[in-house]
């Protein structure tokens, strides 16, 4: 529907799944699907929160345009850096005049952290986001340059691309375990096997 430009957002991750806190999403934004034309000197602006009333917003921000050639309109994109304690962005899109929007994307959670009451979330977002530059490394225009290799000590390289600065804490994820690390963000398989069939 987004291609054919009657749906006018559409998102993706960067490994197909739904989105999770603690990844990277894309987010396309069609502005022709709603009749909003794009700002001569800007184009289109974003602004977004995450778990409101916390927002990384102020000034929108300037999108990128991608052509799609002579036949169709182009449409504009943004990524996002979801911080790990963000249950949802609400978002709306600009050019500088009419709005469109709300539209609301709610992240999938670890599961150690499902039953967590909102408190929990707010305040750990409060702490990420008061950092200098956090709201900027969470919400930055798209772009066409691709990394793909990673710096590590000793001036050595590794494959990587978008996966260089990723904050692992490997570890067992299952809350009803003894060896239950809260602070795992990855499940290493350190949890033990409960087997519930005698032998």
């Amino acid at each position: 529907m987004f291609e054919l430009g009657k749906a006018p957002v559409y998102w993706k991750t960067m490994n197909g799944l739904p989105p999770m806190s603690g990844e990277k999403l894309k987010i396309f934004y069609n502005p022709y699907a709603k009749k909003l034309l794009p700002n001569k000197d800007f184009g289109i602006g974003f602004n977004g929160g995450f778990n409101q009333p916390f927002m990384c917003g102020g000034e929108p921000r300037a999108m990128l345009r991608k052509n799609r050639g002579q036949n169709d309109s182009p449409f504009y994109t943004i990524q996002i850096c979801v911080p790990k304690h963000a249950i949802n962005l609400i978002f709306s899109f600009t050019n500088g005049v009419e709005w469109d929007g709300p539209y609301r994307i709610k992240f999938l959670v670890p599961r150690a952290w499902r039953n967590k009451p909102m408190d929990f979330f707010n305040k750990g977002l409060a702490d990420q986001l008061s950092k200098d530059g956090a709201c900027e490394k969470a919400i930055f225009p798209d772009t066409d340059v691709v990394v793909d290799r990673c710096v590590l000590i000793g001036n050595l390289a590794a494959e990587g691309g978008d996966r260089c600065d990723l904050n692992l804490v490997p570890g067992c994820m299952d809350p009803s375990s003894p060896l239950y690390d809260p602070l795992a963000n990855v499940d290493d398989g350190s949890c033990p096997l409960d087997s519930d069939i005698e032998d």
